[in-house]
């Protein structure tokens, strides 16, 4: 596990709900619905967490209706924090 990105992702309150959710393919909207947070607040942590190669965008040539989903980074990620109770 890279500890620089475990603390990426601890670093932002926001941002560690959003990777939390991604564990199915969901839309920024339902997030954004589900954690009462701002959309703009979650397509911004999406931003960072796709630049970063953790989330990806299952079908990015649509317009609305986007789907992100943890990539296999992310997932191994989020597995090895959650074993050594960082999340």
């Amino acid at each position: 596990m890279s500890l620089e990105l475990a603390g990426f992702i601890l670093r932002s309150g926001y941002r560690k709900k959003v990777f939390l959710m991604l564990d199915k393919p969901i839309m920024p909207s339902k997030i954004a619905k589900e954690l009462n947070i701002r959309l703009t607040h979650i397509t911004r942590e999406l931003r960072f967490l796709k630049k970063r190669e953790l989330a990806k965008c299952l079908n990015p040539k649509e317009k609305t209706g986007r789907l992100y989903h943890l990539t296999k980074k992310g997932e191994l990620l989020k597995k090895n924090m959650i074993s050594k109770k960082l999340l």
